[in-house]
């Protein structure tokens, strides 16, 4: 029958009694202690050393042999997105295409991937293993094999297989080490795809930058040959941020118009300042602009059904860098610069990313934070109905000189009660 690889028991497992008179018996039991303490240290080393799928497949194979005295080992990485087991990776010269494949199809594989649970077939022959299963070991040289499931924090990352060269029944040690060499080869499946992951929205995002830098020097070309029609150009201009923003926006359509609405919010507020028309306009900018870096965050972060966990916030902290690094170079949203890189800072040192205080924060960021929060607030999100806009303006009151910045804030609420910005006249002030 097929056997399930019990978990190891977490308490040491102590050397022979000396009392039975087989010395030997302790020193070898403590050399091959030594030889599985070495192979662990040597898959590890080449774990931390970053080294590629290949190599580290090598390092995992080599151990299994030495430590294990099995025939090889085979590696097949779960395929997120078609929802099977990918490619197999295998040391040294690989199989026939057909054996590895009736081995990705193996029951007994998919039985563990189901269930979770390492299993063994302790004799090919003896036990009751389906006819491809059976053929596919013989294939490969195998009279016994154990299927082990790779995860990491509950993700499903592929299934490692161990085949032996004759019968063969694994004991406590052998159950400890292969724990271990799966631990390590799941660990090695989870950071290649994060690196896969990072590497492909690197390269979105460089692309994105590319096209916005190439279409930003021609706008300024034709800025300075037509330095007469300079407000045609800066309507222009306008036009090509509110694509880019509404372009940006049709990745989640629970915040579609978010940026438009920020930017009126936002200008609304500076008029109560007494901004002149270059200052709102720059503002304005700026407030299209301020999630531009969000282009550059994973779908299953940016589109999450429900609250984000810290480490999910963590990486989307990041986006306001993300979108000023994307503008830095782009000479007419230099000075929109500071509301993308600052509309997270509170205004009692308390935000992100540099925690600025006071003044420190430019105050067009400090305009856009107001605005910012009461769209978020007023807004349907997927894991919350949105707040009503009398409960929000005094959400934004009760914030005033810790969140917000007083005298923006009070700007923000007295175009409320003058309407221009949606709410009920008589809103606190």
């Amino acid at each position: 029958m097929i056997r399930r690889i019990p978990p190891v028991d977490p308490a040491p497992m102590g050397p022979p009694a000396h009392g039975d008179g087989r010395t030997g018996g302790v020193v070898g039991e403590l050399a091959r202690s030594d030889e599985v303490l070495l192979g662990v240290r040597d898959v590890a080393a080449a774990l931390n050393a970053g080294l590629a799928l290949p190599d580290l497949l090598d390092r995992l194979t080599h151990a299994v042999v030495r430590l294990l005295g099995a025939r090889g080992a085979i590696v097949f990485p779960w395929d997120a997105e078609a929802g099977a087991l990918g490619a197999a990776l295998v040391a040294g010269a690989a199989p026939a295409a057909a054996v590895l494949a009736a081995l990705r199809g193996s029951a007994l594989g998919a039985r563990a991937l189901a269930t979770g649970q390492a299993l063994e077939a302790t004799g090919i022959e003896s036990d009751d293993l389906p006819p491809a299963d059976r053929a596919a070991a013989r294939a490969l040289g195998w009279q016994a094999l154990a299927v082990l499931p790779l995860r990491v924090r509950d993700e499903r990352l592929g299934l490692l297989y161990v085949g032996w060269p004759l019968p063969h029944r694994t004991d406590e040690r052998e159950r400890l080490l292969l724990e271990i060499l799966a631990q390590h080869a799941a660990t090695s499946l989870y950071q290649a795809r994060l690196l896969a992951e990072s590497t492909a929205r690197a390269e979105a995002l460089t692309r994105a930058e590319r096209q916005l830098l190439a279409y930003a020097r021609d706008l300024r070309q034709a800025y300075v040959q037509e330095r007469a029609r300079r407000q045609e150009l800066q309507e222009a201009y306008v036009a090509t941020v509110r694509v880019l923003a509404a372009a940006i926006e049709t990745r989640d359509a629970y915040t579609g118009g978010h940026v438009e609405r920020v930017a009126a919010y936002a200008v609304a507020t500076a008029r109560e300042l007494g901004w002149d028309a270059e200052r709102l306009y720059i503002l304005e900018l700026g407030a299209l602009l301020h999630d531009v870096g969000k282009i550059g965050m994973a779908d299953q972060i940016l589109l999450k059904n429900g609250p984000l966990t810290d480490a999910e916030w963590a990486i989307m902290r990041q986006h306001p860098e993300v979108g000023a690094r994307m503008l830095q170079h782009v000479p007419f949203l230099r000075s929109s610069l500071g509301c993308v890189l600052h509309h997270h800072e509170r205004f009692d040192g308390g935000g992100y990313p540099g925690g600025l205080a006071g003044g420190a924060i430019p105050v067009e960021a400090r305009v856009v934070a107001v605005a910012d929060a009461f769209d978020a607030m007023t807004t349907d999100r997927p894991y919350r109905r949105a707040l009503s806009v009398q409960v929000a303006v005094a959400e934004i009151a009760r914030c005033t000189g810790t969140q917000f910045d007083p005298d923006v804030a009070a700007a923000f609420l007295q175009a409320v009660r003058r309407g221009a910005i949606p709410g009920e006249r008589g809103a606190p002030g």
